[in-house]
C-alpha cells in the first residue's frame, strides 16, 4: 500500500474519538452515475441486491479498491482486512418519508453482545457508506452520532428491552387468540388490526414507559449530524456507531446509500497508518479519554502500554449513571493493578449496566485479569461462563494462557458456551505463537458443530489463523461448509479457504465461486452498454 493514501496520526486519532472518517472517491462523475443507474434496477427485498450487490453490480469493486479507500481501511483494520459478505443498498424513494430511529446495527454479523449490551469496543469491524449520487440535506442523508460507538447507551437499551418484553407478550397473545388462523393469508388484516389494538392499549396502560423512551432518545437526536456529500462521498464508520436516516427525502429524486462491512483479520502488531510517534493529543480531560488512549495503544499493537490519562475518583465513577463517566472510570481502573478488585466486585454484580462497564475495565487489565477470570470460570454456571469467556476473547493474545481452558469449553453441551469459546479461542491464539494440536482439533470439531453460530465462529477463527490452521481434514470440512444453509458459515468458509495458501483449498473455493457466480443477462446476446449521460 502506497503510504501516501494511509491516514496520518491526527486522522487516526480523530477516527478513534469521533467514530468516522469521510473521504472522496477519485473516480469520475460518470462512474458514480453508472453505479446509480445499475442500483436503480435492483430489488433490495429479493435476490437482486442485498448480499448479491457485487454480483449484480461488480463495478462497485472498483470503488472499494481505490487507493484512497483501501488506504483508510488499511489504516483502521490493518493490511489484511476482509470484505465481509454482508452488504446492503439503503434505498430511499422520492415520496416524503421521515427520519429513521437512531440505533446501533444488530451485531449478529460481528459479535453477539453479552446481556444484549456489551459489544467489543476494539476496532474489529467497520462499515463503509457510499453515495453514488449527490446527497444534500434534501435527499435524506444518513445521520450519525459522533462519539457514540463506545457508549453502551444503558438507559436506552434498558427501556427498549422493557418495551420488547411487552411486545413479545402482545405477539404471544395474538397468536393464542387467533390460533391456526394466524398462518392463513386471508387473516393478515385481522392479525395486524389485533396487534395494533393491543399496542394502543399498551400505550394507554404504560404512558410513562413511552415518555421515558422519547426522553432518552431525545438526547441522542440532539447530537446527530448528517453525512451529506457529492456523488462519490464515502464514509467509514465504526460498526457500533449510533446512526439512522437523518431526515425525509424531499429532493424529488431517489437516494441510494450502499453499505459494505469490513472486518479485521488479525489483532494489531504495529501501527498500520502513517505513524510518526505522536502521543495521544485529543481532549485528555474528557470523561472517555482513558478509553480513547487505550484504543490508540491497541491500534499501535501496544495494548499493555502504561496509561498516561486517568479519570479521578474511578471507584466511585464506575457506578455513575453517565455512560461516558463510567466508561472512563472502567478503563482507568483496568490500567491500575489496584483497580482489579473493584472491577471484579462490579463484574459479578446483578446490575447488568454495572457489570458491562466493569467488563470493559477487565479487558483493559489484560493479562493481569486472566488468572482471576479463569478461577471464576472453573465454578461458573452457563450464563456467567459466557460473560467470562467473552472477556477472555476480547483481551485477545494477552489471554493466550487461557487457550487450553477454552478448548474444554469448546466441547460443552450448552451451544451458547461453545459459540463464545470457539470465537475466543481464535482471538487469543491469533498471533505467531506455536499452535497446539488440541487448539486446532477443537476448532476443527467446531466446523461440524450442529449449532450454526458455533460453526460460524469456528470458521471465523480458522480464517483468522489462515495457513497456520491448514491441514487436509480442516480443508475438507471447510469445503463441505460451502454448502451449509447459514450464509455466515458459507461466507467465512470462502475466506478461510483463500487464506490457507493451499492448492486444494483454492481449488475448492474457485469451484464453488464458479458455480455461484451471477450473470445479469438471462440469455446470450449481450449488448454494449448505453453511455450514461453526464449529470450536473
Amino acid at each position: 500500500m502506497d503510504a501516501t493514501y494511509l491516514l496520518n496520526d491526527e486522522a487516526m486519532q480523530r477516527f478513534i474519538v469521533e467514530g468516522y472518517v469521510t473521504l472522496r472517491s477519485g473516480l469520475p462523475r460518470h462512474y458514480h452515475a453508472r453505479m446509480f443507474d445499475a442500483l436503480e434496477t435492483l430489488d433490495e427485498g429479493g435476490p437482486h441486491g442485498h448480499n448479491n450487490l457485487l454480483p449484480c453490480v461488480p463495478e462497485l469493486r472498483i470503488m472499494l479498491d481505490e487507493p484512497v479507500i483501501a488506504g483508510a481501511l488499511t489504516s483502521i483494520l490493518g493490511p489484511d482486512y476482509y470484505l465481509h459478505f454482508h452488504r446492503h443498498d439503503h434505498y430511499l424513494d422520492t415520496y416524503p418519508d421521515s427520519a429513521q430511529p437512531l440505533h446501533k446495527d444488530g451485531d449478529n454479523h460481528s459479535h453477539h453482545a453479552v446481556d444484549g449490551l456489551r459489544r467489543n469496543q476494539v476496532t474489529r469491524y467497520v462499515m463503509l457508506l457510499y453515495y453514488p449520487q449527490d446527497t444534500p440535506m434534501e435527499s435524506g442523508p444518513t445521520g450519525i452520532v459522533p462519539r457514540s460507538h463506545y457508549v453502551p447507551r444503558r438507559q436506552v437499551e434498558a427501556l427498549r428491552q422493557e418495551h420488547q418484553h411487552h411486545i413479545g407478550k402482545i405477539r404471544r397473545d395474538v397468536k393464542e387468540e387467533l390460533g391456526d388462523q394466524i398462518d392463513d393469508p386471508a387473516s393478515q388484516l385481522a392479525t395486524r388490526q389485533l396487534y395494533e389494538k393491543k399496542q394502543q392499549v399498551l400505550r394507554l396502560e404504560r404512558p410513562e414507559l413511552f415518555d421515558a423512551m422519547r426522553e432518552a432518545d431525545a438526547t441522542w437526536e440532539s447530537e446527530k449530524i448528517p453525512l451529506v456529500g457529492d456523488a462519490g462521498t464515502v464514509s467509514i464508520v465504526h460498526f457500533d456507531i449510533v446512526h439512522g436516516r437523518y431526515s425525509a427525502n424531499i429532493s424529488g429524486h431517489p437516494r441510494h446509500m450502499v453499505k459494505f462491512l469490513f472486518t479485521r483479520n488479525e489483532e494489531p502488531r504495529e501501527p498500520s497508518w502513517n505513524h510518526t510517534g505522536t502521543v495521544w493529543q485529543i481532549e485528555p480531560d474528557a470523561p472517555e479519554a482513558p478509553a480513547w488512549e487505550y484504543l490508540w495503544n491497541w491500534h499501535k499493537g501496544t495494548p499493555a502500554a502504561p496509561a498516561q490519562i486517568v479519570s479521578p475518583d474511578s471507584s466511585t465513577n464506575l457506578r455513575s449513571e453517565d455512560d461516558r463517566i463510567a466508561l472512563g472510570a472502567a478503563y482507568t481502573l483496568g490500567s491500575q493493578p489496584a483497580g482489579l478488585s473493584t472491577l471484579k466486585e462490579a463484574f459479578f454484580a446483578d446490575n447488568i449496566g454495572l457489570r458491562t462497564m466493569a467488563a470493559y475495565g477487565l479487558t483493559r487489565s489484560g493479562t493481569a485479569a486472566v488468572p482471576m477470570l479463569l478461577d471464576e470460570l472453573d465454578r461458573a454456571d452457563a450464563s456467567l461462563a459466557v460473560r467470562i469467556i467473552d472477556i477472555l476473547g476480547d483481551i485477545g493474545p494477552r489471554a493466550a494462557s487461557a487457550a487450553g481452558i477454552l478448548v474444554s469449553y469448546a466441547y460443552q453441551a450448552e451451544p451458547n458456551i461453545r459459540r463464545y469459546a470457539l470465537e475466543a479461542l481464535g482471538l487469543v491464539i491469533s498471533h505467531d505463537a506455536e499452535i497446539e494440536q488440541t487448539f486446532l482439533d477443537a476448532l476443527s470439531a467446531g466446523l461440524v458443530d450442529e449449532d450454526a453460530i458455533a460453526r460460524r465462529n469456528a470458521t471465523f477463527a480458522i480464517a483468522r489463523l489462515g495457513e497456520r490452521a491448514n491441514n487436509p481434514e480442516t480443508v475438507q470440512r471447510v469445503s463441505d461448509n460451502l454448502y451449509h444453509w447459514h450464509h455466515h458459515v458459507r461466507g467465512w468458509s470462502i475466506e478461510a479457504l483463500l487464506r490457507f495458501q493451499d492448492a486444494q483449498a483454492m481449488k475448492s473455493a474457485l469451484s464453488y465461486l464458479s458455480s455461484a457466480r451471477w450473470d445479469e443477462m438471462p440469455k446470450s446476446g449481450d449488448r454494449p452498454p448505453t453511455p450514461t449521460p453526464m449529470r450536473s
